[in-house]
């Protein structure tokens, strides 16, 4: 004779505990990236900077290039949780030569930036001579700004939605006050960043 369940016993789905928390991102509402253009020479007339951004050689390369737009920028904390297929090159943009024919290897490149006054006047720069065609070789794959502190003024918000549509793929990463205490574990990542990190490892076509 088989046994007859309790109706008044919590079920295994109401006992068990959630694994992971999420966050909320009031810049970005429910929108994990914002898309623009694909290539340079796509956007609005944009006056070129008068300063050249630098280019770096990285030799043979495989996996997502992780580039600091300035120091401090979060690049090193960005490629630990993109996982082993990313590495940070710098603050220059990364070129791979191609052993064999001599020309450029289209390496995938997240530029990463805080939301800070300079921070934000920086990835204005880059962004600048992406869309001018000065920075070559490579893919921009996406741009990631990541809150610089708890609260944001009205004007660096314009200024990050305005930078995130201006590149193939943007996305913003929400202050995250845990993380001054400890390096975060990637297997324990609010469900929101979790989604975009997969995004990000996601190739673009």
């Amino acid at each position: 004779m088989s046994a007859v369940s309790n109706p008044f016993a919590p079920s295994e789905k109401q006992v068990t505990q959630k694994d992971s928390f999420d966050i909320r991102d009031e810049l970005m509402g429910n929108d994990l990236l914002v898309t623009g253009p694909v290539k340079p020479g796509l956007s609005p007339m944009l006056e070129a900077p008068s300063e050249t951004w630098a280019v770096s050689d990285v030799g043979a390369f495989e996996g997502i290039a992780v580039m600091g737009l300035h120091g401090g920028a979060g690049a090193s904390t960005l490629a630990s949780l993109l996982g082993d297929g990313a590495s940070e090159v710098g603050q220059a943009w990364p070129i791979s030569q191609n052993a064999w024919t001599g020309s450029a290897w289209p390496i995938p490149v997240i530029a990463v930036a805080r939301t800070d006054h300079s921070g934000l006047a920086t990835a204005d720069r880059f962004v600048r001579s992406w869309a001018n065609g000065q920075l070559t070789g490579s893919q921009l794959s996406a741009l990631v700004l990541i809150e610089a502190g708890p609260r944001t003024s009205d004007a660096r918000k314009k200024a990050t939605k305005r930078l995130l549509r201006m590149v193939p793929r943007g996305t913003h990463i929400p202050w995250m006050d845990p993380w001054l205490d400890a390096p975060p574990d990637p297997a324990r990542l609010p469900g929101r960043i979790k989604r975009i990190i997969k995004l990000l490892n996601t190739p673009t076509k």
